[in-house]
Order: structure tokens, then C-alpha cells, then sequence
């Protein structure tokens, strides 16, 4: 990566005080002066820097804007795959004839309708909305509308591939409960409340947990309360994206900087697009609460009294958050957020897979010829992608497995 003008950062980890899902900063990805946030823009670049070694250090040859179509299997889709068949943008096609594997690695399913309704209804019946399922960008990068169209795992399905074991297939989801946040992916820590004023959980967890959580809310709207001595319970914060770059060593937020984030996303709402969360401050809990269209304010002001009880004593009577994490809402400015829904990144898996990446039949028998890698690797995440292990989906199956495969390819 250095080689290609690339500096390296580490995404800082998640620290849960129960250790239940403790993640040390271990993440690492990659920026430049243009693009110096890796955590969400670093990927390209390093696909980049990939394609950039093999075509320029070793003589390789890429050809872009040609869309694969669909397989060739020999023996009556019984033998060896052999080749694939593509499209080039003028119309005409192309065979590429393979003299040891086609590995296919084409995304995920999320703009296919009919294919996320059939194997992630979870997903299909919270997103369909806000999934576009048109013309299909093969460029896409960081898209929340849906990414890719299925090709691969379609073009598996026709020479006799055999769909993943584990069904439905995970969506990648995050959001959960806005509010300052405890690490890179956390939900917010304090106070989460329904429409009806009422807490939902043990709000102490990741932006997956808590996205899921959201989900199954009424209206899927979630409400967050805190007051400006929550600024004090740590000595730096770590937004997401404040990466701890290893070249220059960014220093993360102060407590009076943390402030003033969100005093800027309430004076400025556009300062928050993105987020999809709203933000307010008042001077007391009855007119923040008056302020949060939507909640039971008698219920919610009693819920935040019995939560102030609950950081006194030390002992949360409900759902046991962790007492570290109980803090008196009681110092104004009064903060709070509300947000509807969560965010769809992707959705994971497609054809099964064994150990060594080959594409297998119903029988768990290898196709020959045929692998496939990234995120449509079947099998390797079950339920949803949790976020328990940040970058794992660009770390395990995009990157090091991707990597072995190619090892072992090579060595054929």
C-alpha cells in the first residue's frame, strides 16, 4: 500500500465494559492526502493499489466495462467450468477462456427485487422502499440504495451451484439510537426510548444490535436524552472516522469539542445528513421533551426520573446496564435525538462454498473450475453481519481469503 501512495489507519475498537463484545482497535485501512477518511473510502483505493501491482509490476491485463453474462460448464453443466461469456458496452461479446479456475466475485444481491425478497425477506420487507432496484450502476461504491444485481450468484445457480446452507442470508444493517457516540460503531449509551416514553433495552451495545433493535420498534422511531455533563464521562471521544492514523496521530475529540458537535448538529441540521437522526437542546426536560415530535412526554419524562434513579443507586432494575455507564440526566443543557429506521448497507452470501472457495452442488461436491470470493462468499455470516469485528466483511472473505485463494490458484 505504501508503495502505491497509501497511509495506513486503524479504526478505533469498541470497548464494552461487560466484555461481552469488547473489540480492541484492530481494524486497519487506507487513505491519501485526497481521500483521508479510510474507514468508509478506503477500500477502492486499495483495490486499486491491487490492480495497480498487477498491471504495472507484473504485466497483467484488466479489462473493464465488460459485464460477465454467464458461465460455461462442460459435459452438459456436469464437467469443468471453462469459460464465461461477457458484454462489452458495444453491445458485442466476448469469451474468456479459463486455463485453471473463473472466479466469480461480483457483489451482493441487494438491487435484484426478486432475489431479496426470496432469500433476505427480513430486509426486503424494511428497505424495499428506500432500495432502488433500476439500472444498475457497476460502479458503485458506498451506495445505501442497493449496490449489485446478483450476476454472480445467478450465474452459479445456472450450471447446477447450490445456494448457502444457512437462509435468510444476513443483511449488513447499522444505526441503532443516535446520540454521542462510545467507539466507532456504537449504539448510543444512554437513555433509548420508544414513541411511547418507555426504554426497549440495554442500550450499552454496537450500531448493529441496536439498528435490529430499532427495527422492531413502533414506527420504527427510537428517541435518545442526555444532558451536557455526558461530555464529561470520557476524556476523549472517538467518533467514527477519527482513525487513529499511525503516520500522523490524530487526536480524537475533547470533551468541549464534543460539545460543540452537538450544539452544531442542533444549529445546523445539514451538519447531520447522513445520519438520518434529528437533534435538539433546551434548558429543561419538559421543553426537550415538547421539542421530540412523536413521544409520550409524561411517559418519557417519568422514564428518564426512574433512569436517574437507576445511575444514583447504581443498579439498573430494568435491563442491567452496566453501572459505568449510568449517568444522571440532570445537567442542562438537555440534549436529545430521534431517529427513524436504520441504514441498509448490503446483503451477504450466495452460493454455497467450501473451505478452499470452490463453488459446490447441492451434494456439497466442488464444481470444477469454479470459485468464487468477496461478499457473495456464501455460509460465512449467519442471522446478520453483527459488526463485532469491524472490517471483518473487507478483512476475511474481500481481502485474506480472497488472498489465499490466489495463492493457492497460482500454485495450480
Amino acid at each position: 500500500m505504501e508503495a502505491k501512495g497509501l497511509k495506513t489507519s486503524l479504526e478505533p475498537g469498541f470497548p464494552d465494559p461487560d466484555g461481552v463484545i469488547e473489540i480492541p482497535p484492530a481494524s486497519h485501512n487506507f487513505f491519501n492526502d485526497e481521500q483521508p477518511f479510510g474507514a468508509l473510502y478506503g477500500a477502492p483505493l486499495q483495490a486499486q493499489a491491487y490492480a495497480d501491482t498487477f498491471t504495472d509490476d507484473f504485466g497483467g491485463t484488466i479489462d473493464y466495462n465488460v459485464v460477465a453474462k454467464y458461465l460455461i460448464r462442460e459435459d452438459d453443466n456436469k464437467g469443468r467450468v471453462s469459460a464465461v461469456v461477457a458484454q462489452r458496452q458495444d453491445g458485442s461479446y466476448v469469451k474468456y477462456v479459463a486455463n485453471k479456475a473463473v472466479v466469480l466475485a461480483t457483489g451482493d444481491f441487494s438491487k435484484n427485487p426478486d432475489m431479496m425478497a426470496k432469500y433476505c425477506p427480513f430486509a426486503w420487507e424494511h428497505f424495499k422502499d428506500t432500495l432502488s432496484t433500476g439500472e444498475v450502476d457497476y460502479d458503485a461504491e458506498l451506495v445505501y440504495s442497493g449496490l449489485m444485481p446478483g450476476d454472480g450468484q445467478k450465474m452459479g445457480l445456472w450450471v447446477g451451484a447450490a445456494w448457502q446452507k444457512c437462509q435468510p442470508n444476513p443483511p449488513m444493517i447499522n444505526g441503532g439510537a443516535a446520540g454521542p457516540s462510545h467507539g466507532a460503531i456504537s449504539n448510543f449509551w444512554g437513555i433509548n426510548m420508544d414513541i411511547h416514553g418507555e426504554r426497549y433495552m440495554n442500550e450499552v451495545t454496537n450500531f448493529a444490535y441496536g439498528a435490529m433493535a430499532v427495527l422492531q420498534l413502533p414506527q420504527k422511531t427510537a428517541y435518545s436524552v442526555w444532558d451536557k455533563a455526558y461530555a464529561y464521562t470520557e476524556e476523549q471521544w472517538e467518533p467514527f472516522g477519527t482513525c487513529v492514523d499511525l503516520v500522523n496521530g490524530i487526536v480524537p475529540a475533547t470533551p468541549e469539542e464534543e460539545i460543540a458537535s452537538w450544539d452544531k448538529n442542533v444549529d445546523d441540521p445539514s451538519s447531520g445528513i447522513g445520519t438520518g437522526a434529528a437533534y435538539y437542546r433546551a434548558d429543561t426536560i419538559e421543553e426537550l421533551l415538547a421539542q421530540m415530535e412523536g413521544i409520550d412526554v409524561e411517559a418519557a419524562k417519568a422514564t428518564i426520573e426512574r433512569y436517574n434513579k437507576y445511575a444514583e443507586q447504581g443498579l439498573d432494575e430494568e435491563f442491567h446496564v452496566n453501572p459505568e455507564c449510568l449517568h444522571p440526566i440532570s445537567t442542562p443543557p438537555f440534549y436529545g435525538a430521534k431517529i427513524t429506521g436504520a441504514t441498509f448497507l448490503t446483503v451477504c452470501g450466495g452460493l454455497r462454498t467450501d473451505e478452499h472457495m470452490r463453488v459446490c452442488d447441492a451434494d456439497d461436491n466442488p464444481i470444477e473450475g469454479l470459485y468464487n470470493t468477496g461478499i457473495m462468499t456464501g455460509d460465512f455470516y449467519a442471522n446478520s453481519y453483527n459488526f463485532v469485528m469491524p472490517g471483518q466483511n473487507l478483512g476475511a472473505v474481500c481481502g485474506t481469503l480472497s488472498y489465499l485463494l490466489g495463492r493457492d490458484l497460482a500454485e495450480l
